[in-house]
């Protein structure tokens, strides 16, 4: 795929992973594959960004998420996503977000 789908077919599909995420929590595909404080997670094909709140809490201040996607709106939504949950209570920064683009 070389370009991105339809933001209906996008929004469409982002609301059906609320549902996926409701029963089965990213949490617990995380854990089982292993992730601990410190790595690097790359979220290849991000979409809506269902992975990278527990990924931040799974790799801690030590590591790094990195969400990767073709379509605009997917980039949107990790990026406001980050942003209302960019501190923790303590204030500590959760999430660095910055963007590359390519054409």
């Amino acid at each position: 795929m070389d370009k991105p789908t339809s933001n209906f077919h996008f929004k469409f599909m982002s609301f059906g992973y609320k549902f996926r995420d409701f029963f089965l929590p990213r949490k617990n595909i995380l854990k089982e594959v292993g992730v601990k404080p410190g790595f690097h997670v790359l979220d290849y094909g991000c979409g809506p960004g269902g992975y990278i709140i527990a990924a931040a809490e799974f790799v801690g201040k030590s590591g790094k998420i990195y969400a990767l996607d073709i379509h605009p709106l997917a980039i949107q939504m990790v990026q406001s996503i980050a942003s209302k949950k960019a501190t923790d209570e303590c204030g500590n920064h959760l999430f660095r977000l910055q963007n590359w683009i390519t054409r």
